[in-house]
């Protein structure tokens, strides 16, 4: 008998002529594996390469943490192919080509003509309540691609040990329950599993003792909106319908990753296993491989910190819109008398006449030009509430939609932000106010800064990757017979 060190619980194999396969724990890094053991003795870790299936939608902020884990698991040793759905169309190909996975695009659900796009856009915006703008969401930006979505789902589950996918896409899940390929998903955001120590989203917080009944009905709403959607494609593939979207729709049976820093939210004790905090999810260096505009550099230098100013997708391809929007944010800085940098996601920027105290910029690396800023203005999307996180820098919240009321308040438990302003009332004198509130508080800026100092010691990626590897062992590692 040969005892293989290391190995928990003592493992032994047989001397012998061939080579055996054996399965083991091993516990520092808390994966199953395997090993090939030959005659001799001599033996080694043969890791195979899994062949995994990532799929999302969205916004940049939903797309940017799946390029991330697609990138991780790349530096893993796995095969990766991402499938992105961009709401605004976006090109990420550059991405795929520099950390080495394969990438396909299901069409933009928004490629109409500009004046419908403004007329929906402001639609949405002026619908003020959250339930009805979820519903023109799925309207106009998930139902006319969901059955593209799910034949490029059907294509991405061929011959994968393992499909990720964003919460939201349910496609993705039947696709790999046809294909009997185990499934994991990934969360942007923690106000959709419930819990009896949380308060639902959008919810009075009158007490622990409402928080049931207020889930109960969540759930009843969600239910109502998202299920027909489901059902409707489980029943016509011949499985049998979800019961509830919030525990069965969005959240995978194995792993469902919360892609939060822990430092932002500490995991309830009543979620069952499945659900698992990893951190956020970014690409590591991102910044070395984007150049800041022309001109950006001596701006920043030319004197004191800017804002930053940026409503990501929130912009959509109108210019009267957009020309709205850049007039009522310009007449705000003027009465701060802030230098600032306006984010305005339109080709030709000589379109929009500003102070010279504003350089305009087409889109940046918010990882390199957030930390040079004072604080930054968004929507309160998800990848941008991260980034100035990130940064640590405190925020001024613009909510457009209802997901971004919920980042808005959680920075403001976080004391790194003040009152969440909404677009749909927004004004220039309030939006100066409360840029004016957030200079001036040198608190929220140094808690902003401690939790940023927090965060840029975490890595996201590793912990998705490791919780991965170990959730789904048997697909990560193999023997040599």
């Amino acid at each position: 008998m040969v005892r293989l060190e290391g190995l928990e619980p003592p493992t032994y194999c047989l001397e012998g002529s061939c080579s055996i396969l054996l399965s083991y724990r091993r516990s520092d890094l808390d994966i199953n594996i395997q090993r090939a053991v030959s005659a001799s003795s001599n033996y080694a870790i043969i890791p195979r390469t899994m062949n995994i299936g990532l799929q999302t939608w969205g916004s940049e902020g939903d797309i940017r943490p799946f390029i991330a884990l697609a990138a991780g698991l790349v530096q893993a040793g796995h095969q990766v192919a991402l499938v992105v759905a961009d709401n605004a169309g976006r090109d990420y190909s550059g991405f795929a080509r520099r950390y080495g996975f394969t990438l396909h695009t299901v069409s933009n659900p928004l490629s109409a003509e500009p004046v419908e796009i403004d007329a929906v856009w402001r639609a949405l915006i002026s619908a003020g309540n959250p339930l009805k703008q979820l519903r023109m969401i799925l309207k106009y930006g998930f139902d006319p691609i969901m059955e593209e979505m799910y034949t490029a789902a059907r294509h991405l589950c061929v011959g994968k040990d393992l499909v990720v996918g964003h919460f939201f896409v349910f496609p993705l899940r039947v696709a790999a329950e046809m294909a009997g390929v185990p499934v994991a998903t990934v969360s942007t955001v923690y106000n959709c599993i419930p819990s009896s120590a949380v308060c639902p989203s959008g919810f009075p917080d009158i007490g622990r003792w409402s928080y049931p009944l207020e889930w109960k009905i969540a759930r009843m709403i969600l239910n109502h909106v998202f299920l027909p959607r489901v059902n409707a494609l489980r029943i016509r593939e011949g499985l049998s319908p979800d019961k509830d979207v919030m525990a069965d729709t969005w959240a995978a049976e194995k792993l469902n990753l919360i892609a939060v820093s822990k430092r932002i939210w500490q995991r309830p004790a009543d979620w069952d296993g499945r659900h698992q905090v990893c951190g956020f999810l970014n690409l590591p260096g991102e910044s070395n491989f984007e150049e800041l505009p022309k001109g950006l550099e001596a701006f920043l230098a030319s004197g004191p910190a800017p804002i930053y100013i940026t409503f990501g997708s929130m912009m959509p391809d109108s210019l009267p819109y957009i020309r709205e929007t850049v007039s009522l944010v310009a007449a705000a800085i003027k009465l701060v008398g802030c230098r600032a940098i306006l984010q305005i996601s339109w080709g030709d920027l000589s379109l929009f006449e500003t102070d010279p105290l504003i350089f305009k910029v087409v889109r940046t690396a918010h990882s390199k030009v957030f930390p040079l800023c004072r604080a930054i203005v968004h929507h309160g999307g998800a990848g941008t509430t991260q980034s100035s996180l990130l940064a640590g820098k405190p925020s001024v919240v613009v909510a457009h939609i209802a997901d971004q009321r919920f980042w808005g308040a959680e920075l403001r438990r976080l004391g790194v932000t003040g009152v969440t302003l909404t677009r749909n009332s927004l004004s220039s004198i309030k939006l100066a106010r409360e840029i004016n509130n957030v200079l001036n508080d040198t608190a929220m800026a140094k808690r902003a800064s401690s939790i940023g100092q927090e965060l840029s010691r975490e890595d996201g990626v590793s912990e998705a990757v490791r919780l991965i590897e170990k959730i789904f062992p048997q697909n990560a590692y193999t023997g040599l017979l």
